[in-house]
């Protein structure tokens, strides 16, 4: 059981699909019970587990896997399933449905977060089923970066049921894709984002200038922000010049994983 934990784990951990099929992290799942922390009985014959999680990210960059860490985009759902012949309905936070639920245990496995449009959300904005349209996606697609969405995951279902066919565009950032399949739109959207932010390899020195830096609370916040990244182990000040601060940073992925981080919180900005 612990050995089946650590799997769905590292599922989420280093963002791949096929991590507890993986040759390479067979080492850590035989060992699974050293990294065990607490584990109780669960409802429905089911085991609650808590691993080492420091303990584990140590092994994954010792031995050179990706690491997921804390860069998960917040992905907003535009789910409508069709109910009739010509009608449907737009599937929402208090929905209880089996393709919303499938849905959300799909993401919960996968790390990804989401949010899905509230009953005030869809009368607000005047979305209906005939709206929800993964080939045009432009209208619900700034709608719901507009609640909060970094990412805009877009499906029309078939039904409700938790086999439905389901057509997903999935929008990030400049980027655009299509797939189909009742689960593949969530899979795909973390397919996507691992790639862009999950971080392997050696550390490599990184210095970057931060400027409006006003006083010592601005300075302390930068600092804890850049150490709070997950792919960053080390964060040393090279020079306070004014209000710019020089860092030296320690990371694995290089520049363009940085850039990619910085850009998804928006907590400084390029220059």
């Amino acid at each position: 059981a612990f050995q089946t934990a650590m799997k769905v784990v590292l599922v989420r951990v280093t963002g791949r699909r096929s991590a507890d099929e993986d040759p390479a992290l067979a080492p850590l799942v035989a060992v699974a019970r050293r990294y065990v922390q607490q584990y109780r009985a669960a409802p429905d014959n089911q085991l609650w587990a808590s691993f080492d999680g420091s303990a584990i990210e140590r092994w994954l960059t010792q031995n050179g896997q990706p690491l997921w860490g804390h860069e998960r985009p917040t992905t907003f759902v535009w789910l409508a399933a069709q109910t009739g012949a010509q009608s449907g309905t737009v599937i929402t936070a208090d929905d209880t449905s089996e393709l919303k639920l499938a849905v959300d245990a799909a993401a919960a496995l996968r790390g990804v977060p989401l949010l899905w449009p509230s009953a005030a959300d869809i009368q607000r904005n005047h979305v209906d089923y005939a709206s929800v349209n993964p080939t045009a996606p432009s209208t619900v697609g700034d709608i719901g970066r507009r609640l909060g969405g970094e990412g805009v995951l877009i499906g029309r279902a078939s039904n409700t049921s938790a086999t439905a066919s389901v057509r997903w565009t999935h929008l990030f950032q400049d980027r655009s894709s299509e797939f189909s399949g009742t689960l593949e739109g969530i899979n795909r959207t973390a397919d996507l984002y691992a790639g862009l932010f999950a971080a392997s390899g050696n550390l490599v020195p990184i210095d970057i200038e931060v400027t409006g830096v006003g006083d010592l609370r601005e300075y302390a916040n930068v600092e804890t922000y850049l150490e709070s990244l997950t792919f960053i182990s080390h964060v040393n000040v090279l020079a306070l010049t004014g209000d710019t601060v020089r860092f030296r940073l320690a990371t694995r992925g290089g520049v363009e994983s940085l850039q990619r981080a910085l850009s998804l919180s928006g907590r400084l900005q390029p220059i």
